[in-house]
């Protein structure tokens, strides 16, 4: 089992599994027998061959609770039930590789064994580490998480009897490995032809690697020649003697022996052949040497008759007597001498495709605002395209069209029939961000833009009644004299991004916020905790030289709280844990004076 998946992306409280993309159907499911129904399980990828079709069957199960992860990993919290797992996606497979699972969201109390199929045929050889990126759930809480899993691509080998290759297959060009079939081992006797089919050749035991750098189909003709064994007396046939019987009844009783120039017996075809039949072979198999000369003598066997045996014939010879050779008389013989050599030719073949022209990107602008979806990138290949973004793949991005939403440095990678691939260069594209929304509240009729400090350094402002712009409006407030839906749009002027806030105001008669007030804003009100949920204390800079009122105001421009303050008094308690959360504006009033500040409310 696969302990990587084992710690199964559990941080705090979950982390889980797997991946999907389509191309590979009709995953079948065969899971070991015996195994637990809360437990976790993944066997590792088999590996693959480049060049050779790759389809497997890869079945897994997923846990129902955290406690087969806390088994593995004592961190992890047992007991936890875990609701709901969803594969994201497989990223990192091998180019020419597709996947599919048999499906992608397990709700755990239902199902959780599942398979996934991988298939397609890989174009390149490396160890690939392939990235699983799931989410779990655990009670309400969803967290994605992601574990490494590799999957072991092989270079293509070809076998023969001659020869093995490697990389036999490329995309563009490919370098060849070859390893003899049929090595010397140091002896002597071995020679050996290559023709690397591309109008090169090797003579020699073990060539060095050959690169084919053009598509093309190319033979690899080998050829060696084993002379190991040397020349070897297969047999002698006695075609005639210069014998007869003793009793003149029948044929010669005939046996061979062979000696050496020193005159040591090599062979010796005891016992005799009674009545031998001419012509008569008599089987030998005895190894000659080049520099030496041999004596071949046949007789006729007697003991027992009139005394010793009688000579039929003899011949000196060496290891190039093929011919029939005679003796004295009539004695005649041919010897069958063989010199054994080896010949092995095989072919085999290397195949190079070609490689897909590099592509190119092209792309009506180049930055954007974010959530325009304006910037669309264009690969000048139709089909077989997959996009990549600092140099990670984009899972599902195949279209020749890409619209990207973030900023990076954009690839596109075109596919061939071939399984061959090629990436373009890398173009940036920028998206800005937008500005802080320009949340704007209304103070009797006055409407406030509440945070100046959010705004870009370079901006500009415009105030709208009923998506109408408002001749002049473009400052920090805009007195409201009639109800509608009144939006505030800030723009960057370096970007050229916008953003806006919009709410619907109803005028309250009891204020003209086109007479000049005398409130003078002489500062912000020092306010804290903020944010906060219970009491917040607003703190004067100097005691107050009368009486005051602080009132708190919601973003819609609604009165929600008084407080009063009295003469000498430097600071003052507001109770925000009857506020709902969200942000509130506070304004101390004074005969004359003013002084705000904001405060936001959590929970």
């Amino acid at each position: 089992m696969r302990q990587h998946f084992l710690i199964f992306c559990l941080i705090i409280f979950v982390q889980t599994c797997l991946s999907a993309q389509i191309g590979c159907p009709g995953c079948a499911l065969n899971l070991p027998a015996g195994l637990p129904d809360d437990t976790l399980y993944l066997p590792p990828f088999p590996d693959g061959e480049k060049g050779t079709p790759y389809n497997e069957d890869i079945s897994f199960r997923v846990p129902k609770t955290t406690t087969p992860v806390h088994a593995v990993d004592s961190t992890i919290l047992p007991g936890l039930t875990i609701s709901k797992i969803e594969i994201v996606s497989i990223e990192g497979m091998p180019p020419g590789l597709f996947w599919e699972a048999s499906q992608m969201v397990f709700e755990t109390a239902m199902q959780t064994d599942g398979c996934i199929k991988v298939c397609g045929t890989p174009t390149t050889t490396d160890s690939f580490e392939l990235t699983v990126n799931l989410k779990a759930t655990v009670f309400i809480f969803t967290q994605e998480t992601s574990f490494p899993i590799r999957l072991y691509i092989a270079p293509k080998v070809s076998t023969n009897d001659g020869f093995t290759m490697e990389n036999v297959t490329g995309c563009g060009s490919t370098t060849v490995t070859f390893t003899n079939n049929n090595p010397s081992n140091g002896n002597s006797g071995f020679t050996y032809e290559w023709n690397f089919g591309d109008s090169t050749s090797y003579t020699g035991e073990n060539p060095p690697p050959h690169t084919y750098d053009k598509p093309g189909l190319y033979e690899v003709n080998y050829h060696a020649t084993i002379d190991t064994v040397g020349y070897v007396l297969v047999s002698a046939t006695v075609l005639a003697v210069d014998c007869v019987d003793q009793l003149g009844v029948g044929q010669p009783d005939l046996y061979m022996f062979i000696n050496n120039q020193s005159g040591v017996q090599l062979y010796n075809s005891s016992p005799h052949i009674n009545n031998t039949p001419l012509p008569y072979t008599f089987p030998i198999n005895l190894p000659l040497t080049e520099t030496a000369i041999y004596s071949l003598e046949v007789w006729d066997e007697d003991s027992g008759l009139k005394g010793s045996d009688d000579p039929c014939g003899s011949v000196a010879f060496n290891f190039l007597s093929t011919d029939t050779l005679s003796g004295m008389g009539s004695f005649r013989i041919v010897l069958n001498i063989q010199h054994p050599v080896d010949e092995i030719f095989t072919t085999d073949t290397v195949i190079v495709y070609p490689k897909p022209i590099t592509p190119k990107i092209t792309a009506n602008k180049l930055s954007a605002c974010e959530g325009s979806d304006t910037i669309v990138l264009e690969s000048s290949f139709g089909d077989g395209n997959q996009w990549y973004v600092n140099g990670q793949l984009i899972p599902g991005e195949t279209d020749f069209l890409f619209m990207p939403d973030s900023t990076g440095y954009y690839q596109v990678q075109a596919h061939n029939a071939y399984g061959c691939s090629s990436i373009s260069d890398s173009t940036f594209v920028e998206i800005y961000p937008l500005p802080a929304i320009p949340t704007y509240i209304n103070d009797r009729n006055n409407l406030k833009l509440a945070d100046t400090l959010t705004l870009p350094v370079n901006y500009s402002l415009q105030w709208f009644l009923f998506s109408a712009p408002i001749a002049g409006a473009t400052g920090f407030t805009h007195c409201a004299q009639v109800n509608g839906d009144y939006s505030l749009v800030v723009t960057d002027l370096n970007t050229g991004c916008t953003n806006m806030y919009a709410t619907t105001v109803t005028i309250d008669p009891n204020f003209d916020c086109t007479i000049g007030a005398k409130d003078v804003v002489l500062g912000e009100l020092n306010i804290f905790p903020n944010p906060a949920s219970g009491m917040v204390t607003v703190q004067m800079a100097a005691p107050l030289s009368e009486n005051g009122t602080l009132r708190v105001w919601d973003v819609a421009g609604r009165l929600v709280q008084t407080v009063q303050m009295s003469i000498g008094a430097d600071q003052v308690q507001v109770d925000a844990g009857n506020l709902n959360p969200g942000m509130y504006f506070l304004e101390l009033s004074l005969e004359g004076w003013r002084y705000v500040g904001s405060l936001a409310v959590l929970r």
